[in-house]
């Protein structure tokens, strides 16, 4: 079973599992979502990645008590990736590291889609010389603004301006793209490949369940 940290502190149960349900239809690999604690916005600057860390460490602890064979961090920005797996004696996968490894299996000219004013440096690092620059959508500073008419219209243009610049492949930096299922409009609209973070973690999540050692890092 994965077990889904979800970096924003959520109420309704069914929001809470949204990305965990992404992965189940996906891949068919059961997963159990929990969120931190006090982060209603989630995590968006500096400041809010720092004050999840020691949660997300935690929960990664607790969810391997509750017999969860692999973490996922359900964040592009991987906050405390590697504290979580120095913590646990599980598998431990960072939603934006795994959507920078799978866009460079098919580009080398890729762009990055974030909220953020820089890229998440982990996928900055894992791009390397493929990587040919970023955009954010206009107005959207969180997560929960991409559920409105105007973040959606926004990722939309961020993504275009993207591809005008020469990308041939898209990594959606923020899980919220996830949430707004962005990653198949653009791939429809736009023609290019775009590695939505929360499908790209299930990926490799399932990869790592089929592997005879479980606990293998």
């Amino acid at each position: 079973m994965l077990g889904m940290i979800r970096v924003i502190t959520l109420q309704d149960e069914s929001a809470v599992h949204l990305h965990g349900a992404l992965i189940e239809d996906r891949y068919g690999l059961p997963v159990l979502s929990r969120c931190i604690p006090d982060q209603p916005r989630g995590v968006y600057n500096d400041e809010t990645e720092a004050e999840s860390v020691p949660k997300i460490i935690e929960l990664a602890r607790q969810l391997e008590a509750e017999g969860c064979t692999a973490i996922g961090i359900s964040c592009a920005a991987d906050p405390a990736l590697a504290e979580a797996r120095a913590a646990v004696k599980v598998p431990v996968f960072g939603a934006g590291s795994c959507a920078a490894h799978l866009a460079l299996t098919c580009s080398s000219r890729i762009g990055v889609l974030t909220i953020l004013t820089e890229v998440p440096p982990l996928i900055r690092g894992i791009l390397g010389d493929a990587y040919m620059g970023m955009d954010r959508p206009d107005g959207v500073t969180t997560t929960l603004d991409l559920g409105t008419p105007a973040g959606r219209a926004g990722a939309l243009a961020g993504a275009a301006r993207l591809v005008e610049r020469g990308a041939d492949a898209i990594v959606l930096a923020c899980t919220g793209f996830a949430t707004i299922g962005l990653a198949a409009e653009l791939e429809k609209q736009l023609g290019i490949r775009a590695f939505d973070p929360i499908l790209s973690l299930g990926a490799a999540a399932a990869s790592a369940a089929s592997l005879p050692d479980r606990t293998r890092r």
